[in-house]
């Protein structure tokens, strides 16, 4: 019995001897090797995503590399490529979010449509909208222009061309240096043409005069037109004598002025001079126009007229209104 220890000794002492022998040696082969540094791979190895999927009728896993990805996006109907996945069978999960105005989708005015566009009562959406009821309808209607008789229409002629006729009518006159006692003298022979004109108007018609250059002067300022009467004809030539001609021209911005009243007739006065008016300019004032505004264009000039179609003329044609010529040697 103790021979038999002493040998299981020696043999527990051998086998200790071996593996510290072998732990060194693995550790100089590892400091070696770690002094060398890392050496770059021959070869570049592909990296990606995988994306794994059980069925849930077997413990099959399959695996969907990037080239399935693709494929499926590409083409997804193919027969060759499953899409049992759920992360491609599961809608993307959006939050609930409260947009404004939703509410106000049910609109209280009714659709009239036309056509078979839509059913009435319905927005494009198939939303039901309420329909105004007949108070609502009568106040609405109110608030629309009513046709007054407003008595006979007057007539106004300048400078000896064609009479126009209307209620309403606004005198839109140019102030630049052209137009004033060192040029054309054209501001008072119109002041006197124009007292004359408002004489023979009654109060069934009322006027404005615009006098402009780069910025607008009203006879009459705010919203309302003045009334024909001695006061206001004595008023027109206090309204010329203080009128000094210097600035630029600026004949859209005045035209546009004079159509915010809305009136009848615009009569036009000018020498014509630059910048003209271009044909989408004139396009436009015609648009403004709407079909209820007549524009007579006047233009001064010394001698006889130069052009016998410019921006004046197809004004005038365009909005139903006539050019008149005034030579001022004549005058």
């Amino acid at each position: 019995m103790p021979i038999q220890k002493r040998n299981s000794s020696h043999a527990w002492a051998l086998s200790l001897v071996m593996h510290v022998v072998l732990l060194l040696a693995v550790g100089v082969f590892w400091t070696q090797q770690a002094s060398h540094g890392l050496t770059k791979s021959k070869s570049d190895k592909p990296v990606g995503i995988v994306i794994a999927s059980r069925t849930s009728d077997s413990n099959k896993t399959d695996y969907y590399d990037e080239s399935t990805y693709a494929a499926i996006h590409s083409n997804p109907e193919r027969a060759d490529v499953t899409s049992e996945a759920p992360f491609f069978k599961q809608p993307l999960s959006l939050p609930d979010i409260d947009l404004p105005g939703l509410d106000s989708l049910a609109s209280s005015s009714a659709v009239t449509p036309t056509g078979n566009a839509l059913k009435g009562g319905q927005l494009a959406d198939g939303l039901p909208t309420l329909s105004p009821t007949n108070g609502q309808i009568a106040r609405e209607q109110g608030k629309l222009p009513q046709k007054v008789n407003r008595g006979q229409a007057g007539k106004v002629s300048l400078f000896g061309g064609v009479a126009a006729t209307g209620h309403d009518f606004v005198f839109v006159i140019d102030r630049s240096k052209s137009m004033g006692g060192q040029g054309l003298n054209a501001l008072v022979a119109a002041q006197q043409q124009i007292a004359q004109a408002l004489s023979g108007l009654t109060d069934n018609h009322q006027f404005n005069i615009i006098a402009y250059h780069h910025r607008p002067t009203y006879f009459q300022p705010g919203n309302a037109l003045a009334k024909p009467n001695k006061n206001e004809i004595k008023a027109v030539h206090d309204f010329f004598n203080g009128l000094a001609a210097f600035g630029g021209t600026d004949h859209e911005m005045g035209i546009i002025a004079a159509l915010r009243y809305k009136p009848d007739v615009i009569f036009f006065l000018t020498d014509g001079g630059d910048p003209h008016l271009n044909q989408a300019q004139i396009s436009d004032l015609r648009r403004y126009c709407g079909g209820r505004t007549n524009i007579y264009s006047v233009q001064f000039g010394f001698g006889p007229l130069q052009e016998e179609e410019n921006f004046m003329t197809r004004l005038a044609k365009e909005t139903g209104g006539i050019f008149h010529y005034v030579d001022m040697r004549k005058n």
